[in-house]
C-alpha cells in the first residue's frame, strides 16, 4: 500500500527544525460510538487505488478552507483529471460495484495552551493503527496547521463508511480522542460522500 498521508505543517516540540512528513494514513472520525467488533478488512479494488493516487493531489484552493464549504475548498477538479488518469492504468484489482467513497472533515478550534505536538502525535499514531487494521482502507489523511484564530481542519476519504466506522473501538483511537477532549474550544464533523459519476466524467461531494 502507499503511504498517502498529506501534511501541510508538522507541529514542532521544542528543539526540533521545521519539517514535512509523510506517515501511513487510516483512522476515523473523533469521539465517534465505540464498536466492541473488530475493525472490517478492505479488499483493493481498481477504482479505490486510483482514487488513492488522485487523492495525493488533495490541496485547499482558498485561504479559509478550515471553516468553508469543504466541496468548493479544495481543488477536487484536479483530483478528477488524476482520477480519469488512472483508472486508464491496466490493472489485475476487481472492479467496485459502486462509485462512492466516504470523507470526514474535521474543524476544530484550538485553546491557546494546546499542545499541538502531542496532538499530532496521538492523531498519527491512531491512524497508523487504523491503516494496519483495515489492510489499508483509509485513501488519505490530510492534517494542516492552525490560521490565526487557532482553527483547524483534519480530513480523511475511505473506501467505505462501514469501514471507517469500525475502527473507533481501537486502543490508540480511543487514546487520541480521550486526549483531544481537553484541547478544543469547540470541534464539528462533517461527513461527505465523494462520488464518480462517469456519465458526466466528474466527481461529485455532497453531504452524506
Amino acid at each position: 500500500m502507499t503511504n498517502v498521508l498529506i501534511s501541510g505543517v508538522y507541529p514542532q516540540r521544542e528543539g526540533e527544525t521545521e519539517r514535512e512528513v509523510t506517515v501511513t494514513p487510516s483512522a476515523c472520525p473523533l469521539h465517534a460510538p465505540v464498536s466492541s467488533d473488530p475493525p472490517l478488512k478492505y479488499m483493493p479494488t481498481h477504482e479505490d487505488e486510483s482514487m488513492r493516487e488522485a487523492l495525493k493531489l488533495l490541496h485547499p484552493i482558498c485561504d479559509d478552507f478550515r471553516t468553508a464549504d469543504y466541496a468548493t475548498s479544495f481543488n477536487w477538479p484536479k483530483i478528477t483529471e488524476s482520477f480519469i488518469e488512472h483508472l486508464k492504468y491496466p490493472t489485475a484489482l476487481p472492479a467496485r460495484s459502486d462509485y462512492e467513497w466516504y470523507a470526514v472533515v474535521f474543524r476544530s478550534q484550538r485553546r491557546a495552551d494546546c499542545r499541538d505536538a502531542d496532538l499530532f502525535e496521538a492523531d498519527r499514531q491512531a491512524y497508523e493503527e487504523a491503516f494496519s487494521a483495515t489492510n489499508g482502507a483509509l485513501l488519505v489523511y490530510w492534517y494542516t496547521g492552525l490560521d490565526e484564530n487557532h482553527n483547524c481542519l483534519a480530513t480523511c476519504v475511505w473506501s467505505a463508511r462501514d469501514i471507517a466506522r469500525s475502527v473507533n473501538s481501537l486502543p490508540r483511537h480511543r487514546e487520541a480522542a480521550k486526549l483531544s477532549a481537553h484541547v478544543y474550544v469547540s470541534y464539528h464533523i462533517d461527513r461527505y460522500r465523494i462520488s464518480w459519476v462517469p456519465s458526466q466524467q466528474a466527481l461529485s461531494v455532497v453531504p452524506w
